[in-house]
């Protein structure tokens, strides 16, 4: 039963292919790069071509699909947003409409917290509306109605993720726990351009592959499930984190601002993926952050 992963030589699809590998799931890798960082082949293919994506889906004998490429933050293609239009949202189209036609028995969507945009007070439930403040934030929102949409009147058997900030090993994009431990490493005191009271959800990239994979196995189970790590802290508190962990750190975020505070998403609410999915969080801890930090100085240095 292979399970199609788009974006697997990405930090969340390469997480997902090597949780499922290791299980004795058959993956069929699909990245726009042939191949990963750990040197294993992927199909190449872009999702933005349908007509290759439905070559491999038939040839390959595909049952289910974990939809993890995309343009894959705010910050990523910010100056083309167009383009990042065409890959988010008529990537899971094309994706969507090639399952529906080969009755894909499951489809798990990885959409992000930037959907949200602005939210009620903690903790926010998925049932809140959904205001994003950016175009990459729009294109999840989009993708995830389609999946709904696709859910509703096609009958597809569709599940959508929304995820907070990951780290963790293999995050190359930036981040600001990534900023800081590399700074640290090189000496380099840190200017954060972020308010010092504004609000961070990190989550690592382990426990989002472990929610990925519950997703895929909770047949029949429809609907968006927050994705986050168990706590929220500001940025001043993710400074002082890593500067426990490196003493070196050095960085000085811009001064706090409570109104523009509220413009970030408030603490999610995890219950219905706990109770729906049976995932929780579980490395939350600065072990966490120590484990990244050491991938960064063999990886990055």
């Amino acid at each position: 039963m292979p399970v199609l992963v788009t974006g697997s030589a990405g930090l969340i699809g390469h997480a997902v292919r090597t949780r499922l590998e290791a299980r004795g799931t058959s993956v069929v890798p699909v990245d726009r790069d042939a191949r990963s960082v750990d040197g294993i082949e992927q199909v190449a293919c872009d999702v933005t071509d349908p007509v290759a994506l439905e070559r491999i889906v038939a040839s390959r004998r595909v049952t289910a699909v974990v939809h993890c490429g995309a343009a894959s933050g705010p910050t990523v293609e910010s100056d083309n947003p167009r383009g990042v239009v065409e890959v988010n949202v008529g990537g899971t189209a094309n994706l969507l409409e090639i399952s529906r036609r080969h009755r894909i028995r499951r489809f798990v969507y990885c959409s992000s917290i930037s959907a949200y945009g602005v939210t009620p007070p903690a903790p926010v439930p998925e049932s809140a509306p959904l205001r994003p403040l950016d175009v990459y934030g729009a294109t999840k929102a989009a993708g995830e109605h389609l999946v709904a949409a696709y859910a509703a009147q096609h009958g597809l058997d569709g599940v959508s993720l929304r995820i907070a900030t990951v780290f963790g090993p293999r995050r190359r994009t930036d981040c600001l726990i990534r900023t800081l431990l590399r700074d640290a490493a090189a000496g380099r005191a840190t200017s954060v351009a972020i308010a010092a009271d504004a609000p961070q959800q990190y989550v690592h990239v382990d426990d989002v592959a472990a929610a990925v994979v519950a997703a895929l196995d909770a047949d029949g189970v429809i609907g968006p499930y927050n994705v986050a790590g168990g706590t929220v802290q500001t940025v001043q508190d993710v400074i002082d984190r890593v500067h426990r962990i490196d003493p070196r750190c050095r960085a000085t975020p811009a001064p706090a601002d409570p109104g523009g505070a509220q413009l970030w998403p408030a603490r999610l609410d995890l219950a219905a993926a706990a109770q729906a999915l049976g995932w929780r969080p579980v490395k939350n801890s600065d072990d966490a952050v120590h484990e990244y930090r050491r991938w960064l100085e063999h990886h990055e240095a």
